[in-house]
């Protein structure tokens, strides 16, 4: 793991309501992801958040002087914050309609696309609330968990896209997805 001070963090605001006081960015290299990104914020009191390939862990008993530590919880993820229920109430209103539904997801998500698929839906979201895209995302962590609750016995590896794509998937399926990922985000503050 390879971190050094930046500027901000490119992948989007995680909360609206505090600012970090300091954002490191850099990378890690392990069997499944070499090279992958790595964001770091950290909050007043030492405490932050860990942006990985995995998910978005939280971070205590930062300090940094000389070196960086910190602490990382690896077995739990950051529980969503009111931006994340913002970005699922975007990505319902942005997949409403048939008409805007991209039923061949590629996971390739054009800034001109006229549909979108429940993947790009949220990418597209994201950025519109938050100004960035990181697909590990707390919101994004709950669809894809209320995906496998759905379709547990179907196998996808691609969870969004191959849910998005399933011929026995509608519209309607779409939009109770996306309403109680709001729900789930709601009670768990």
């Amino acid at each position: 793991m390879t971190l050094r001070p930046a500027a901000s963090i490119t992948t989007g605001t995680w909360r609206s309501d505090i600012k970090p006081v300091s954002v490191w960015s850099g990378d890690m290299t392990d069997r499944g992801y070499p090279n992958a990104p790595l964001e770091l914020e950290i909050y007043a009191g030492n405490w932050g958040v860990l942006r990985t390939e995995y998910g978005w862990l939280p971070v205590s008993e930062s300090v940094a002087d000389s070196n960086l530590s910190f602490k990382v919880d690896s077995m739990k993820e950051v529980k969503p914050s009111t931006l994340d229920l913002d970005i699922v109430e975007k990505a319902a209103a942005i997949l409403s309609t048939e008409d805007n539904w991209n039923r061949a997801d590629d996971r390739k998500c054009p800034a001109d696309a006229t549909k979108w698929s429940i993947y790009c839906a949220m990418q597209k979201a994201e950025i519109e609330v938050t100004g960035g895209f990181h697909h590990r995302r707390p919101a994004d962590e709950v669809v894809r968990k209320l995906v496998d609750e759905r379709t547990a016995n179907r196998g996808y590896h691609h969870r969004l896209m191959e849910y998005n794509n399933d011929p026995s998937t509608h519209l309607q399926d779409i939009q109770t997805l996306f309403k109680q990922t709001e729900l789930e985000i709601r009670s768990s503050h």
